[in-house]
């Protein structure tokens, strides 16, 4: 900030009616960016520029990118955003907590008799729902009554509300179903609701030309870069927060104080799961915030009761699948295997050797095109991204010039990618693929016929008795298995499981339709190793001096970033089951293993100042976590960029 900003301190609401549009009640800096606000003192985070998918979460709502959450851009054509009631000004058990009310699995009533699994909700929950019904229609109709029936569009609104409680009340639906249609109808309560208070309250204040200086913080408000509105805005009392480049900063800019950005840490980012099963909702658009965002976030459900309730599709299959990677690219020369853990088995203990590196370049598609290797297609066959490593590689700058030239690290890969593993093939065109132990192996299992009592095996000599060594591991196949096992063309396969021969670990799967639990744990296990061998090699080139200096105690401090005894590899340990270490979903279990990350990377040149200070139990706080995870994952992937001119290999969140 420049150095003449006016600063003031004391109590802001002394000093309220002083501040203008242009001035701080607070301000921050985000990335490039400075946002002020004349009227509240916070900042949250401006999800604008990203491009970010509009895809219902777990509770049916969308995230930071949805308008009733969260503040988005202002826009013109939806005016009345900046009206919508914010969740923390009405907890339980004010009436209107059921605006943001979420369904458990006691709330849905199966239908009596009914074999298939739909229902209803709950009464009392309906009735609930209902109390927001008669609110709203109370303010139309008074509203109407004074305008001559005016802005048909909430009138709309209105029936469509009154609708939705109807069929939650009387159709059968399953419960994935019944989550969105009562968050559909949450909307459509917040849309009418911001609506008369902006036609009503906010829009004759900006009319009037005299405006208020008192804000209603039970707003959620608005961000915008227009000086003009934010000053209409302002004068409306409703939350804004003016976004500019530091250029465009007065040097005479009153401020009462900086602060630390607000982060949206209680909005459910998951995606929906049954059980242990992942059921992602589609994908509805993708792109960056403003008018088309919050019109997609507006669009009603439609449901999928064209659809038998006992058959499951998951999503994006049509356009992504599982794809065979060749035996080359799943066994190289170091002997070390791939291998995933079957859904209710850890892998046994392998050799704990790295893959020997391979270079390869960008994947081809089927129509020629390169993949983008910044992003994971979608695909069900993937597991979860985490919030923080998205973000990271979707913000770095990817500008060739500030690649180091030439490469002092080899570029290569340790693991094949994860996403060498999908393609572009339907799902019913699979087969079965084996990554054994070994290529030769590989060829001496996977390559001999199946032969039955009383049949000499081809090529071998009748008066030879006892089975081959490729018919043992067959019948050691078939003992692990049982029905499960498949012969095709005298070749063998499992559908889903791991054998160990010889010490050496087989992952065997028969992937015409494939296991989509089994394989979330592959690609996962692939995403973690590849990222703990490509952390460990960035860190004994940038931080070589520490690692000539002691070179356990630095090998010590990067397996410590890792939960478990494993170092960097987890053969030897059980698949775990919950998110865990720097993922945890407590402060309490992040913080030790991010203070190590942050310990590792803050000896880098150029490390950012956030992570230069020891993360203590007493100032670790939500916010803070966010802001040092949030810097510290993109200081890797820039880091990272920067030595290796490629994205690098991020964690993923744990199938469950």
């Amino acid at each position: 900030m420049p150095n003449t900003l006016t600063m003031f301190k004391g109590d802001p609401t002394l000093h309220a009616s002083w501040l203008q549009s242009y001035d701080a009640l607070a301000v921050t800096v985000q990335d490039n960016l400075v946002i002020t606000t004349p009227n509240m003192q916070f900042v949250p985070k401006f999800h604008h520029f990203e491009e970010e998918n509009v895809r219902a979460r777990a509770n049916g709502r969308f995230g930071v990118v949805d308008c009733f959450q969260w503040p988005q851009a202002y826009d013109n054509i939806f005016c009345n955003s900046v009206c919508i009631l914010r969740k923390e000004a009405y907890p339980f058990p004010h009436p209107l907590h059921w605006a943001w009310y979420t369904p458990e699995q006691k709330d849905f009533k199966t239908i009596p008799g009914n074999s298939f699994p739909v229902g209803t909700l709950a009464s009392d929950k309906v009735e609930g729902l209902e109390s927001l019904l008669k609110l709203v229609e109370k303010r139309v109709q008074d509203w109407r009554a004074n305008r001559e029936g005016k802005k048909d569009v909430i009138v709309n609104c209105v029936i469509s509300l009154r609708h939705g409680i109807l069929r939650l009340k009387k159709h059968p639906l399953t419960f994935r179903d019944l989550l969105i249609f009562i968050t559909d109808a949450q909307r459509l309560f917040l849309e009418i609701h911001s609506f008369m208070d902006w036609v009503l309250i906010a829009q004759p204040r900006i009319s009037s030309g005299y405006g208020t200086v008192i804000v209603n913080s039970e707003w959620i408000g608005a961000f915008t870069h227009d000086s003009d509105m934010c000053n209409k805005l302002h004068m409306a009392g409703v939350p804004v927060w003016f976004v500019r480049m530091m250029a465009y900063i007065p040097a005479n800019m009153r401020i009462h104080k900086p602060v630390l950005i607000t982060h949206a840490d209680d909005i459910v980012i998951l995606m929906y799961a049954e059980g242990n099963r992942i059921r992602p909702y589609d994908i509805i658009y993708r792109g960056q915030g403003g008018h088309q965002r919050q019109l997609h976030v507006r669009h009603l459900y439609g449901g999928t009761t064209f659809r038998n309730p006992d058959v499951t599709v998951p999503s994006s299959t049509s356009s992504c699948s599982f794809s065979i990677p060749s035996c080359s690219a799943l066994a190289p020369s170091s002997q070390a295997s791939v291998a995933g853990r079957a859904p209710q088995q850890s892998l046994r203990k392998h050799r704990r050797q790295p893959y020997a590196r391979e270079a390869r370049p960008t994947q081809p598609s089927q129509s020629g095109e390169s993949r983008d290797k910044w992003k994971d297609p979608e695909s069900p066959y993937l597991p979860p991204s985490l919030l923080h490593w998205d973000d990271a590689l979707k913000t770095c700058n990817k500008d060739s010039s500030h690649v180091h030239m030439p490469y002092a690290i080899d570029r290569g890969y340790r693991f094949p990618e994860p996403t060498l593993l999908l393609g572009p093939k339907l799902p019913e065109r699979l087969q079965g693929y084996i990554t054994p132990g070994s290529p030769v192996l590989w060829r001496d299992f996977l390559g001999s016929g199946l032969t039955t009592q009383g049949t000499a095996p081809k090529g071998k000599d009748p008066q030879k008795k006892g089975p081959t060594a490729a018919e043992k591991r067959k019948a050691v196949m078939r003992d692990l298995f049982g029905d499960d096992v498949l012969e095709t063309q005298g070749d063998l396969f499992a559908r889903e499981g791991s054998v160990e021969f010889h010490g050496k670990q087989v992952l065997v799967a028969s992937l015409a339709n494939p296991p989509q639990r089994l394989a979330q744990r592959i690609t996962w296990e692939l995403f973690e190793l590849g990222f703990r061998y490509e952390l460990r090699d960035l860190d004994r080139f940038l931080a070589r001096k520490h690692w000539a200096d002691d070179l356990i105690g630095r090998e010590q401090l990067l397996h410590s970033i890792f939960p478990g005894e494993a170092g960097l590899v987890m053969w030897s340990e059980q698949f775990p089951e919950d998110n865990y270490g720097m993922w945890n979903n407590t402060l309490i279990g992040v913080l030790p293993y991010l203070e190590k990350f942050r310990e590792l990377i803050c000896a880098w040149d150029d490390a950012l100042p956030l992570l230069v200070a020891p993360l203590t139990p007493d100032s670790f706080t939500d916010t803070k976590c966010w802001e040092v995870m949030h810097s510290a994952t993109a200081f890797y992937v820039q880091t990272f960029f920067r030595h290796f001119g490629r994205p690098p290999i991020v964690p993923h969140s744990i199938p469950l």
